[in-house]
């Protein structure tokens, strides 16, 4: 590295500062721009857990669509930051945010070694300042960190296709189950893998070097063996629960009314898929464009593609982005933009070595190039999130979970919350963690009820069929009290 340093001092520069610049949009204002609802209180309650009681975890979040259970990877990663941060929830979210900033690097390192110097800091250049990957790089979530995983899979398994590198095979397997455990549509990472492994063994049954053979088969093996030991928490749970996520998962790709259709022919979702890619991650969510920014994508993909010697790196992106593509074309659901968050590196890595190529090129070239840089650079700063007005979604619980504490007088006391999108993890967090008179409902019903609404002036906590509510009994309203958009109200017992 020193050796490098020392030969490109200018090069090294510019991606210290694209690096620091990528993490400083990250971090920047974090706990005030951080998402803190639900989810996120769910997920610091089990690791705090397993921080401060030692619970181990066999499971992840539930998935959204189709209820099943990611892997519990991500919560082990969540556990240091959190106990770093002495159980704070921007522990977390900071550690997200370097993740996201060490992605944008490896992003560079890739691709220079795949393209050029000058592919590979434009690459990390567009994701740096990406709107998309600063907003899902600073709070923690599980699908979060799923870029870093994917474009160190894909490298792994290019490094054993092409450079014979066969020991990347066991970390591709690594790679992989966190990916995996990061959301589902990692999945769309196992045909890539495949593909390339199965290329690669194609070539090995040609050669006549007995030990070659005999090393890609070993790795091979730790491969799937590395894989499956990062899986196996979730095989324990299976075997324990009667194979509840292995019927989820045959339910979600039998039942094709709802979840998939198989049959790519049938699809009318390639063209939204492609536009919603191009548009929010190359034009900054910006959709007017989309389309032209599209076909000058492929037009130019295509000419890069016969005019360079860049082949072998090319299939790669183009496999990885083609999979990506016709897997989230059958999916019957909405596609959310952190879906795609398993192409994010691909889709830069294609625009750095698209404009990277032009920059070696005749003097138009260059000039079209230094255009399309300025243009992607500048939108990319005009919509940039860190403009917009912090949610202080953290803050706001805190505060509402302070006042709580002030009115109880230090008597226990029910909670129940009001919210069309939310529900009540994230305060239960604060409520547990100040030693707080919270009794859960189920438990033991006391003499107050503190109800936080979320839906504004349209809220009746009174007779409200929220179970935490609904077992409190008959009741009304003592006290009323307003954090923002949060009408906080105490109710008794009616007599």
């Amino acid at each position: 590295m020193i050796n490098f340093i020392k030969k490109n001092k200018l090069e090294s520069l510019f991606i210290l500062l694209i690096t620091l610049l990528s993490l400083y949009l990250r971090l920047y204002r974090i706990g005030e721009f951080m998402t803190f609802l639900g989810d996120e209180g769910r997920d610091v309650r089990i690791v705090r857990d397993l921080i401060t009681k030692g619970n181990l975890v066999f499971i992840g979040p539930r998935t959204s669509i189709g209820n099943m259970y990611l892997g519990p990877l991500y919560y082990y990663m969540m556990a240091p930051a959190l106990f770093l941060s002495r159980l704070n929830p921007v522990g977390p979210a900071v550690l997200n945010a370097i993740i996201g900033a060490f992605t944008v690097f490896i992003t560079y390192f890739i691709g220079r070694k795949l393209f050029n110097r000058w592919s590979g800091l434009l690459a990390a250049l567009l994701y740096a300042v990406s709107p998309v990957a600063i907003i899902y790089s600073r709070s923690s979530w599980n699908p979060n960190p799923m870029p870093l995983f994917a474009l160190l899979c894909v490298w792994g398994i290019y490094e054993v296709w092409q450079n014979k590198q066969y020991f990347w095979l066991p970390l591709v397997g690594i790679f992989f189950a966190f990916a995996l455990q990061m959301h589902y549509l990692g999945l769309l990472l196992g045909p890539v893998l495949g593909l390339f492994w199965f290329l690669t063994l194609i070539s090995v049954n040609k050669s006549k070097s007995h030990s070659e053979k005999k090393t890609f088969l070993s790795f091979t093996l730790f491969a799937f063996l590395s894989f499956f030991i990062l899986m196996s928490p979730l095989l324990l749970f299976d075997l324990k629960h009667q194979g509840m996520n292995f019927n989820a998962f045959k339910m979600f790709f039998t039942d094709r009314q709802t979840t998939v259709n198989l049959n790519p022919a049938r699809s009318d979702r390639f063209l939204p898929v492609i536009l919603m890619t191009v548009s929010d991650l190359v034009l900054s969510r910006q959709t007017m464009w989309a389309p032209l920014a599209s076909v000058l994508t492929l037009v130019l993909s295509v000419w890069l593609y016969l005019k360079s010697k860049w082949l072998s790196p090319l299939k790669t992106v183009f496999v990885w982005l083609g999979f990506a593509i016709l897997g989230l074309s059958i999916y019957k659901q909405h596609v959310y933009i952190h879906y795609l968050g398993f192409i994010y590196p691909a889709v830069y890595l294609l625009i750095g070595a698209i404009l990277g190529f032009l920059l070696n090129q005749k003097t138009i070239f260059r000039l079209i190039a230094s255009v399309l840089i300025i243009f992607l650079f500048t939108n990319s700063l005009i919509f940039s999130p860190v403009k917009e007005n912090p949610n202080r979604q953290l803050q706001r619980t805190e505060q509402a979970v302070d006042l709580i504490v002030k009115e109880a007088n230090g008597q226990p006391f029910n909670f129940g919350l009001i919210a069309k999108q939310n529900y009540d993890e994230s305060y239960r967090y604060f409520l547990e963690n100040k030693n707080t008179g919270l009794v859960r409902g189920e438990d033991e019903i006391v003499d107050q009820l503190f109800v936080i609404c979320e839906d504004g002036d349209s809220c009746q906590p009174e007779g409200h069929p929220d179970w935490q509510i609904a077992i409190f009994g008959p009741s009304h309203v003592v006290g009323q009290w307003q954090i923002d958009y949060l009408k906080i109200y105490r109710l008794i017992h009616t007599k």
